[in-house]
Order: C-alpha cells, then sequence, then structure tokens
C-alpha cells in the first residue's frame, strides 16, 4: 500500500513540475511577444523546435568560443576591408544559390563547426562556379580532428586554419555524429580534401555594415558570430532585432546576402530546416550595435582558382595485368574535377570498354575485375575522365593484359 502511495505522489510531483514548465515556456513566449509589440520589432515569436527545449538543451545548440581580441590581433592580420569592387548600386545580395543545404548540429556545442564548413562548402561552389550543386563535407572531422574545439565549443580561427592548412574531405569519410568522435573512426586515407587559400578578419569588433555588405559581394558567404538571448530561440520569420531576454550563449553563423529594403542581412544557420525561415534567418542592420553583438568576428574565406587535373598512377608502364584477375586503378586529383569519374579501357588509340560509368572520384582507386575473355594485347591504357567535366580527364601507359592462367568458364 506504501508503495502505491509513492508511486502516485511521485505521478502527481511529475505532473505538477511538467504544468509549472508548460505555464513558464507560455510566460516566456508571451512576454517575448508583448515585448516586440511595444517595441515596434518586425518579426514573430512563437514556439520553435528550439524554444521547446531546456535550458541547458538550448547552449548546447550555441558553442562558440570567441577569440580573446589581443590575442588575435596580434596572431592574425587584421584588414578592415580588402580592396575590391564595392556595393553600390547594389541593393540587395542572395548568395544562396551558392549555399549548400542547412543542417543541424544537434546537442553538440559545434556551430563553429558548421559555420566555417559551409563558407567552405560555399565559396568552393563559387570558384568552380556550380551552383546548386550539394557539396557536403564532412563536419565532423573538424570536431574530432582539428583541435580547435568540440562539442563543448570551438574557435572559428582555428577551424579556419585547420580547413586552410588541411583541408575536409566529403561528409562520408566521417558521417557526423553529434558527439565528440574519435579521429581514429575516419577514412583511412584523406586522398583529397577541399581547402582554403588564405582567409581575413573582416571585422573583430568594430563591424561596420558596408565592411560586411562589400566582403559579402566580392568573397561570398561570411563567417560570422551573435550574442544569443532567450527571444531568438522563438524565431518563426521577420527581421530579428532583440526585445528582451537574459544571454544563452555566442552562436556562429553564416551571413549569406543582405537587403537593403529590409535593412537586415540574410544568414544560414546549422539547428535544421525546421526553425525559421527554413532554417535561415534575416537579422537587422542595428544587431550590430546592439548587445547581439553581430558580426563580431566576420571571416571571409578565400580560394586561388586553379584548374583541376586527374593524375591516373597505376597501371604503369610495364605492368602486366593477367585477365580472370583483380587488379586495382588509382589516380590522384586536385582542384575539384567533380564528384564521380568514369573509367574506360583503350586498345592503342580506340575505345575497348566502358569499366564503369561513374564511381566517386575521393575514393582513389577502382577494383577491376578483368574478364578471362580480355584479348591479350600489349598496348592497352586506362582513361579515367571526370563525369561533370570532360575535359579534365588522364590516360595511363600503356600495359598489357596476358591470358588467364588456366581455362576459365
Amino acid at each position: 500500500m506504501l508503495k502505491k502511495k509513492l508511486f502516485a505522489l511521485g505521478l502527481v510531483l511529475i505532473c505538477v513540475l511538467f504544468f509549472v514548465n508548460a505555464l513558464s515556456f507560455a510566460d516566456e513566449l508571451s512576454d517575448i511577444q508583448t515585448a516586440i509589440k511595444a517595441k515596434g520589432a518586425k518579426w514573430v515569436a512563437g514556439e520553435t523546435s528550439i524554444s521547446r527545449l531546456s535550458p541547458e538543451e538550448r547552449k548546447m545548440r550555441l558553442g562558440l568560443i570567441k577569440p580573446a581580441q589581443v590575442q588575435a590581433k596580434e596572431t592574425l592580420p587584421y584588414q578592415e576591408q580588402a580592396s575590391g569592387e564595392t556595393t553600390s548600386g547594389l541593393p540587395s545580395l542572395d548568395l544562396r544559390d551558392y549555399v549548400t543545404p542547412v543542417k543541424d548540429q544537434g546537442n553538440c556545442g559545434s556551430c563553429w563547426v558548421f559555420a566555417t564548413t559551409g563558407a567552405l562548402e560555399s565559396v568552393t561552389l563559387i570558384s568552380n562556379n556550380t551552383p546548386y550543386k550539394d557539396l557536403d563535407l564532412a563536419e565532423q572531422i573538424l570536431v574530432s580532428c582539428s583541435g580547435a574545439g568540440n562539442c563543448g565549443g570551438g574557435y572559428i580561427s582555428y577551424a579556419s586554419d585547420f580547413i586552410r592548412d588541411t583541408g575536409l574531405p566529403l561528409e562520408s569519410c566521417y558521417p557526423y555524429t553529434a558527439t565528440n568522435g574519435n579521429c581514429k573512426d575516419a577514412c583511412l586515407s584523406w586522398l583529397s580534401t577541399y581547402k582554403i587559400t588564405s582567409w581575413n578578419w573582416v571585422a573583430t569588433t568594430s563591424p561596420t555594415v558596408d565592411a560586411i555588405k562589400t566582403a559579402l559581394y566580392n568573397y561570398g558567404p561570411l563567417v560570422t558570430t551573435m550574442d544569443v538571448y532567450t527571444d531568438f530561440s522563438h524565431y518563426v520569420e521577420g527581421i530579428y532585432s532583440y526585445t528582451r531576454g537574459h544571454y544563452e550563449g555566442s552562436h556562429a553563423v553564416l551571413i549569406v546576402g543582405y537587403d537593403d529594403s529590409y535593412q537586415c542581412f540574410i544568414v544560414k544557420n546549422s539547428w535544421g530546416t525546421d526553425w525559421g525561415e527554413s532554417g535561415y534567418f534575416r537579422i537587422a542592420y542595428s544587431e550590430l550595435n546592439s548587445k547581439v553583438d553581430f558580426g563580431d568576428w566576420t571571416i571571409a574565406y578565400h580560394i586561388s582558382a586553379e584548374t583541376p587535373t586527374i593524375t591516373v598512377i597505376s597501371p604503369k608502364s610495364g605492368d602486366s595485368w593477367q585477365a580472370g584477375t583483380t587488379q586495382t586503378i588509382s589516380w590522384d586529383y586536385t582542384g575539384d574535377p567533380g564528384s564521380y569519374v568514369k573509367i574506360e579501357l583503350y586498345n592503342g588509340l580506340n575505345p575497348n570498354r566502358i569499366i564503369t560509368s561513374s564511381t566517386p572520384i575521393v575514393n582513389g582507386s577502382y577494383n577491376w575485375k578483368i574478364s578471362p575473355k580480355q584479348t591479350p594485347d600489349n598496348d592497352y591504357s586506362i582513361r579515367v575522365t571526370s563525369t561533370t567535366t570532360t575535359s579534365c580527364t588522364d590516360s595511363s601507359d600503356y600495359f598489357a593484359i596476358t591470358g588467364p592462367s588456366r581455362v576459365q568458364k
């Protein structure tokens, strides 16, 4: 009987706590909506995938660690604004044709990872003039291998150094787990990674609208930071500006455009497509000078134009492959020839057969089972060609294919 009473009491307490929390969330939203109306703010607050989380879980959706200003100025070249064209006469800019799909960082303080990876993906698409391409790079490499941070938070400057010096492979090399993970779980060999040539500060702690707009126009999407307050979790749509709430943490995001008619920036977030305007938000220019500190520590990435190349490594001159055996065709590449290659067998100058019409370029190799009926000859070669950039191709030296060791059925 006593156990039943204690169980019933426990259920009552759980229900009471749930009811109290529900009232608390309702009061929080109501207070924010009242503040929006009172201040004439131009955005809509509601219940969102983030506002429904506990305060502790909300903080896990942040994770930026800001650099020390003095240290940053000592160790990194500071530039007010690189020389280039200005945005005069250009009232709006939307670079989302060159922005990869919105992702969800989950319960891991890895916003610094998604902002920097998103910037690398975008500037790569711009450099290669490949809009709408879903270039999906491995965020987990930054979390587990870069030393720039982990799920407890990280630095966009150190992440940018890693992207410049080491680079990121495709997502398939180490799929995102929303945990600290272990670098040993990544693919065994990064045959080629995507990198930037350099990066620079557009602003540290004194951003201006013109500097950010000009950098967007000249360099593409920009990594930036902001301080997040309670009301931001309730953002549904419109032009965000701070109304009320306490500080919850610092956040890294990706600026992808601006609109002078609405006096706002267009920003990609990493909280999934169920939050905000399909994963994006717009934020008023005024928030550069509010407690939100939007635009502090803004970074621009640079990629030098590079003509993509493919180089066939195997087979080599003098190799002799036996019909009926499995042999490894391998290649290397530079730049961005595309995601897949076609592999063909040539006999002299004439095509003999298509070995495979499509295989991932990042693998760098393909295991070819040579038909036991393949005609022996000494002047075979292998040609590897990008499926998207057909001018990017290479052929091996001549090699021999010999007859099978025994009669194959």
